[in-house]
């Protein structure tokens, strides 16, 4: 919809619009959480196809939808709130032009990091890092943060 030229034949980007035709004709009967959740996450691609204010159910505290910058920049674009608008310009002052695909980085990966850790025998060369790992999930346990308590 925008006239972008992109250097792949037709027959290729139409395989693509119809690989997603399909996912969202598989995901139309399922109204579940999950479902609603899994269409939230994947908003770039969806355009007029989703009802934003359904989307608003998924926001974290720090104004990101699910910690994710695309996510939320393509909730931005198409449903304007504050609290993403505030998230995104604080990405890009702390990062630059090359923000991460997710941050904060979830409480899950950090502590798959360190069992891998533990797992390879070589946990010790990374004591302080696993400290403040296991302290920022302490933390965020007693606070009842939301990113943990969603994903216990």
């Amino acid at each position: 919809g925008m006239d972008l030229e992109f250097p792949v034949r037709q027959m290729d980007v139409d395989r693509l619009l119809h690989l997603r035709e399909i996912e969202l004709e598989r995901e139309a009967g399922d109204h579940s959480y999950g479902r609603k959740a899994y269409m939230a996450y994947v908003t770039e691609g969806l355009g007029n196809l989703l009802e934003w204010d359904e989307i608003t159910m998924f926001q974290r505290k720090n104004g990101s939808f699910f910690n994710c910058p695309s996510t939320t920049a393509a909730t931005l674009v198409n449903h304007y709130d504050d609290k993403a608008l505030q998230y995104l310009n604080w990405l890009v002052s702390k990062f630059g032009s090359a923000v991460p695909t997710v941050y904060p980085l979830n409480i899950y990966c950090q502590l798959s990091w360190v069992d891998a850790l533990e797992k390879m025998g070589i946990s010790q060369y990374f004591v302080s890092e696993i400290k403040s790992i296991l302290d920022t999930t302490y933390v965020s346990w007693i606070e009842r943060d939301e990113e943990i308590m969603l994903d216990i």
